[in-house]
């Protein structure tokens, strides 16, 4: 998984930088859904996850980010808060209550809004992972969680979501 981040990075550096939010002199660009300047709304953020120790670090988070984290009680609650608010990003327990985690990662894959789903684990290897991406989730964080960590895997799972959802364009005929 480590080997993963270098190329990661290597690839959110490479994009354009108003898909990661910066000006061309590296301060923040604030923009509105719309697209145009002004003070941005805060980003829905949905979380299943069972420890308090958890759950603060993500609200610490989501103060110092425009995060608006929702907590949810059970996994069937947690997919109709993602639904419901077009979030774009959700994270999930392992061992969250009600039902498995792999039906809700792939029921929030082939939603309309194409959730990335964030799975925290006790054990974080590279199967679980394996595991996540087949269904259709994003990344795995592991236990307790850290601020830093939290904070990077989401950043860099909303510039992926927002990448991932704009159309394709069509190649023009004289590529082929």
């Amino acid at each position: 998984m480590r080997a993963m981040w270098p190329a990661i990075y290597s690839f959110f550096t490479s994009l354009p930088s108003r898909i990661r939010g910066e000006r061309s002199n590296g301060s923040r660009l604030l923009t509105r859904p719309d697209g145009q300047p002004g003070t941005p709304s805060r980003i829905p953020i949905v979380a299943l996850v069972i420890g308090d120790g958890d759950r603060q670090v993500l609200t610490d988070i989501s103060a110092q980010e425009l995060w608006d984290v929702h907590f949810a009680k059970s996994c069937e609650e947690a997919c109709d808060a993602t639904n419901r608010l077009s979030a774009p990003v959700a994270v999930f327990d392992r061992d969250c209550p009600g039902a498995e985690w792999r039906t809700a990662v792939q029921n929030l894959a082939l939603s309309p809004q194409r959730t990335c789903v964030i799975l925290v684990s006790g054990v974080a290897d590279e199967y679980l992972c394996q595991e996540l991406i087949r269904s259709g989730g994003y990344d795995v964080l592991a236990k307790p969680l850290r601020a830093g960590d939290v904070a990077r895997v989401i950043k860099l799972a909303l510039s992926y979501w927002r990448v991932a959802s704009v159309p394709v364009a069509q190649e023009p005929n004289s590529w082929r």
